[in-house]
Order: C-alpha cells, then sequence, then structure tokens
C-alpha cells in the first residue's frame, strides 16, 4: 500500500470520527434537554436543572465545531430554562444568522423581559408591569409568557394591597382578566390556573380560588416550590370555606374534598404528603 494511500484513508477516518463527534453532540444536546423535560414534571429540579446543564454543554460543543441554526436554537433553550437571559437572546439571534427565522423575535422577547426586570430592580415597577403586560399578550415564546404572566401578576397583587377596597376590586377583576386570557388559549397549562387561583383568592372567592388550584394541581405545575404553594393554596381554601360555608353546602364540599386527599395521598386534610403533620390535625 502506497503512503498516498494511507494518508488517504487516515484523512478520511479523521474526517468521519469528527462528523460522529459533531452528530453525537447534538444528539446529546437533545437527549439532555428532554431529560430536563422530563425531570422538571417530576418537580425534581435538581436533576432537571444538572441536565439542561448538560444539554448546554453538549449544544456549545456542537456549534463551537458546526455552527448551525439547530445547534444555536437548542443551545438558547437550555440557556432559557437556567433563566440565563442574556446568553439565551445572542443564542437566538444567532440561530436567526443561521436561517432560523423566529430567532430574531425570540431574541427581542428576551431584551424586553431583561429590560423589564432591570427596571423593576430600579424601582420603576409601573413601567416593567407595561413591559409584561406587552409580553404577556404578543410573546410567540412561551417560557417568556410564563415569566411575564406571573411577574405581572405578582406587581398587581402588590398594588392591590395598597389600594382602597373599590380601586382593589377594579384592579383586581381587570388582572384576572387578563390572566384568563392566557388561560382560555392554553388551558392545559397548570400555571396559568395557579395565577387565578392567587387572584380570585385576594378577592375572597374562595370557592373558585380552591377551584382553579385544583386545576392547577392535577395539570402540573413548573417548579416544586410553586407547586406546594399551590397546596397550601388548596389547604387555605379548604380553612376559609369551612367557615364560610352553611352546613348543608360544607357536607357537599367536604364529601368530593376527601376524594381528592385520598387521590393525592395526603395525610389529613390539611397537610399534604410532603409537608409533616400538624398536631391535632382536624378530619373535617
Amino acid at each position: 500500500m502506497n503512503i498516498k494511500l494511507l494518508f488517504l484513508i487516515f484523512y478520511l477516518f479523521l474526517f468521519l470520527f469528527s462528523l460522529a463527534a459533531c452528530v453525537s453532540h447534538l444528539k446529546e444536546a437533545k437527549y439532555y434537554y428532554t431529560q430536563g423535560q422530563r425531570f422538571s414534571r417530576l418537580y425534581q429540579t435538581e436533576d432537571a436543572i444538572a441536565s439542561y446543564k448538560s444539554a448546554l454543554r453538549e449544544a456549545e460543543l456542537e456549534v463551537k465545531k458546526n455552527p448551525s441554526a439547530q445547534g444555536y436554537m437548542l443551545k438558547g433553550m437550555a440557556e432559557l430554562n437556567l433563566e440565563l437571559w442574556e446568553q439565551a437572546e445572542k443564542s437566538f439571534l444567532n440561530a436567526f444568522s443561521y436561517g432560523f427565522e423566529k430567532g430574531e423575535e425570540w431574541a427581542q422577547q428576551l431584551s424586553l423581559f431583561g429590560l423589564a426586570s432591570s427596571l423593576e430592580a430600579l424601582g420603576l415597577g409601573d413601567t416593567a408591569l407595561k413591559i409584561y403586560f406587552y409580553l404577556l399578550n404578543k410573546s410567540k415564546l412561551r417560557a417568556v409568557t410564563v415569566s411575564a404572566a406571573q411577574k405581572y401578576t405578582d406587581g398587581i397583587l402588590k398594588r392591590a394591597l395598597q389600594k382602597k377596597a373599590k380601586e382593589k376590586q377594579k384592579l383586581l377583576v381587570a388582572a384576572f382578566k387578563v390572566i384568563e386570557k392566557l388561560t382560555n388559549k392554553d388551558l392545559s397549562c397548570g400555571f396559568y390556573h395557579y395565577l387565578q387561583s392567587q387572584i380570585y383568592s385576594h378577592l375572597s372567592d374562595y370557592q373558585k380560588s380552591f377551584e382553579e388550584a385544583l386545576m392547577a394541581k392535577e395539570l402540573g405545575l413548573p417548579t416544586l416550590e410553586i407547586f406546594r404553594d399551590n397546596d397550601l393554596q388548596i389547604v387555605f381554601c379548604y380553612q376559609q370555606l369551612k367557615e364560610k360555608l352553611s352546613v348543608e353546602k360544607w357536607d357537599k364540599f367536604l364529601y368530593q374534598y376527601m376524594k381528592w386527599v385520598k387521590r393525592w395521598g395526603w395525610k389529613n386534610p390539611v397537610t399534604p404528603g410532603w409537608k409533616k403533620e400538624a398536631k391535632h390535625a382536624p378530619i373535617n
């Protein structure tokens, strides 16, 4: 075998090895990203974060060796789930430059969200609130819409606490309509039901607050912290309804409520499975 042929085989081997490595990085990035989503749905936060970090690492290796729209898009999605907003913005712009049409729009939305967060930190809450309102109505990127909805709702609830009864009612009803619009567009998003439950609670409508919290629990929530807060909201509504409902209505409610308690595997009506059992916890 002559030397030229040996060199040809050698370089061909290097090319194939390099190609396999690129394919492997992209494949691994997709795998870890999917794992991150799965762990998130199971509220295994640490595992989810670790998976998204692995996805990001593999995506970075991919775009370094073989920059592409798909590689940068995947990199941006991993960064988005790690709340690395500025990095995600840059990744989506790079994805756009390689042909991903939505990349520029997504980057602009992340830029606006980052601006709103900065304004809020500087005490310019009203201006930030306007941007959040714009994003939750216009954004096509679900992560941005959900985050903007949370920021908007939190901002409104804080303002409502400072208002007199009439103004408070008006502000909360307007906020509810905004979130209800999101829910109607994406009924399966448990987080929107969670936000509705919070607003209903501030409106002292504990029956509807309970119903929305129940929907949120059944549909799933984005983080363990929110999942547990929603459980506490269910318990709070239970306690409020116990005080406010007539005996007949309470008996009907309690009968159905105990079915849910059993379904969820709670220790008793006021103690979710993850919480330590309170002393002398009520059973009715």
